[in-house]
Formats: C-alpha cells, sequence, structure tokens
C-alpha cells in the first residue's frame, strides 16, 4: 500500500479549529470574551486553511466525506460571520441573528459526528487506520 504524507498545517488547523469548537460549544458561554476570541482565532485559521487550499493536498478522499468536510466548512464559516455580526453594535442583541449563529452550530456539531461515524465505520469496515492521519499525518493510498 502507497502512503500520502499530511502536511503538518493541516494537521494543526484541524486540531486549532477542532479544539475552537468543541471549547466554544461545551465549555464557554455565549457571548463571553473567550468564546469571541477563540471565534476570531477559529475564523483566523478558516481563512488560512482556504488559502492552502490550491497547495498540493491529500487525495483519494471518499466522496461522501468530502461532501461532509465542505458542509462543515461552510459551517465554520457561517459561524464565524454570524458570531463576528453578533459583535457589531448595529447587530448586538439581535435575537435572530442569535438563532441562526445557534442553528448552525448545531448543524456543525451534527456534522462532526457524522465525521466522527465515517472515521469509526472506516476503521472497522475498512479495516484502515484513517484516524491516525491526523496525529501522524500517514494516509495510505
Amino acid at each position: 500500500m502507497q502512503q500520502q504524507k499530511l502536511a503538518l498545517k493541516f494537521r494543526v488547523f484541524h486540531w486549532g479549529v477542532a479544539i475552537c469548537v468543541l471549547l466554544n460549544a461545551f465549555i464557554l458561554e455565549s457571548g463571553d470574551f473567550l468564546h469571541r476570541y477563540l471565534g476570531y482565532f477559529a475564523l483566523i485559521l478558516i481563512i488560512l486553511r482556504i488559502s492552502f487550499q490550491g497547495q498540493k493536498k491529500v487525495t483519494h478522499y471518499n466522496p461522501k466525506a468530502k461532501y461532509v468536510y465542505w458542509l462543515i466548512w461552510l459551517c465554520l464559516f457561517g459561524l464565524a460571520l454570524t458570531g463576528f455580526m453578533l459583535g457589531l453594535d448595529r447587530f448586538f442583541g439581535d435575537s435572530t441573528l442569535e438563532e441562526i449563529h445557534e442553528v448552525i452550530s448545531n448543524i456543525l456539531l451534527g456534522l462532526v459526528c457524522l465525521h466522527l461515524l465515517g472515521i469509526v465505520f472506516d476503521a472497522f469496515q475498512n479495516k484502515r487506520k484513517t484516524w491516525m492521519v491526523m496525529f501522524t499525518g500517514d494516509k495510505e493510498i
């Protein structure tokens, strides 16, 4: 089996965004200082990650997984955008925007669950160690 290496920067972005999402979703209070600034940090990571999109990347993704990844990125961007807007005076306290932010957050968490289930399925059904890619960078193709 041939090996392909996932660059360290992609793994750093993955775990950086994952930590921001987990902290903001489950530990930090909505709207507090750290919640907002972790959201801004996640937005910076997202923009940097998108800027690397044209560079050499790991291929041979499962097509269904690729759709989930794009939906995750879309939700992350939507969360960052609505979160940023909520910090502006013009939108402060806008309950509709807060609801949109919360709905996107819930959709994102559902997609993350699909992502994790896909990894577990791949490990048991296909006997691959896909889950190790984000730790070691090594991907069998």
